[in-house]
Parts: structure tokens; C-alpha cells; sequence
């Protein structure tokens, strides 16, 4: 429960400390433990440790985050502290200092994509949570793998049935970060109706 209390997501990373294979094996042994529809463990995952991969990966994040279609949609949805973090990650090259970038891939020759989501993002969640245990800072994204989908397939050759999921970025953190900010479950929570707020029935 600490360890999910305590996940947080990472906008810039030490470049030069060290991700070994064996801690990205033991992200991705984990991941693959996730539930998935009809057991088809629909996943696959490339591991980009390429400079001059890493480095397009950062340019085309930049080009679509000052372009507009990051930077002003998100500016008015969140504080001022947390547009402040996503920009530096996302237009002043913060992501770009993950020395590992795993992109997650559905097989749709495994699993219809009507179906993907829901045994992709488990997997997803699983590996960030190993990240943290293992002393990582993680960051995942969608913008990259929708945003710069063509991108993304002609670097890492992905054949026609790999559908692109997400990106995410990995290795030991900039800084220290603090516990995340969540409002309280009650107040997303409704008994049996929606509207109906939740009470302790124990209460």
C-alpha cells in the first residue's frame, strides 16, 4: 500500500546514473503478471536505450507540446505548479533525460483492440509500481505514441498488428519527489446510485 501510496510520475531524470537490464527485466517480469483478457497477455515491449532514438523522441514531444496541442489544452486544466512540472518535461526536454524509454505495444493478432486497454494499462501500472520499488523515477505518456505514432513505428520498425499504447520513460530521478496530491476517495465515491454520497455504513 506504500508503494502505490508513494508512485509519483517524473518529468526529468538523471542521465548518467545507470538502469541496469536486470531492474528493466524485473519492471517488465512484473508487468507481464498483470490480468489480461482471456489470459492472452496481448503485450510487447521495446526497450529504446538509443541516444539519437531517445533524442527524436524528445524533439517531436517539444515540437507537439509548443505547438499547441499540448502546452495550451493543458494549461487550463491544471495549477500552475503542475503545468510548470509537464512543461519542463514535456517542452524543455525534462523526458528527454531518461536513459530508458520502454514503449508498449497491443498485438492485435493476440487481442481485438476494443479489448486492448483494459490488459495493456494493468501491465503498465505494474511495471511503474516496480520502477518506484526499485528506486526509479517513471513517467508515462500516450502523447507521444498518438501524437507521433509515424514517428514512433518507422524508428522502432513495428510491424502492422503492434498498435502503439504508450511510452514510458525511466531512471533515476532528478529529485526527490513528495508524496502525490489526491483528493479524497469518499469524494469520488457513490453507494449503490450515482449522486448517493458515500458513508461508512460501519460508522
Amino acid at each position: 500500500m506504500d508503494l502505490a501510496l508513494g508512485q509519483r510520475a517524473h518529468h526529468r531524470f538523471d542521465p548518467q546514473a545507470p538502469v541496469p537490464d536486470a531492474d528493466i527485466m524485473a519492471m517488465l517480469t512484473i508487468a507481464t503478471h498483470a490480468p489480461s483478457a482471456l489470459n492472452t497477455q496481448p503485450w510487447q515491449f521495446i526497450v529504446v536505450r538509443s541516444e539519437a532514438a531517445r533524442r527524436a523522441f524528445g524533439a517531436a514531444t517539444r515540437e507537439r507540446w509548443r505547438a499547441g496541442t499540448g502546452a495550451a489544452l493543458e494549461k487550463n486544466l491544471v495549477s500552475q505548479r503542475v503545468f510548470s512540472e509537464l512543461d519542463d518535461g514535456n517542452g524543455n526536454g525534462g523526458l528527454e533525460t531518461a536513459p530508458v524509454v520502454i514503449i508498449v505495444c497491443l498485438d492485435t493478432a493476440k487481442l481485438s483492440a476494443v479489448h486492448g486497454a483494459s490488459s495493456i494499462y494493468p501491465a503498465v501500472q505494474n511495471l511503474l509500481l516496480t520502477a518506484t520499488a526499485l528506486g526509479y523515477g517513471s513517467c508515462l505518456t500516450t502523447g507521444l505514441t498518438t501524437g507521433s505514432a509515424a514517428l514512433v513505428r518507422e524508428l522502432l520498425k513495428l510491424p502492422e498488428q503492434l498498435e502503439l499504447m504508450a511510452a514510458v520513460f525511466v531512471g533515476r530521478p532528478a529529485r526527490v519527489l513528495g508524496p502525490p496530491r489526491r483528493q479524497p476517495a469518499e469524494t469520488r465515491t457513490h453507494r449503490e446510485v450515482f449522486g448517493s454520497p458515500w458513508k461508512s455504513e460501519e460508522q
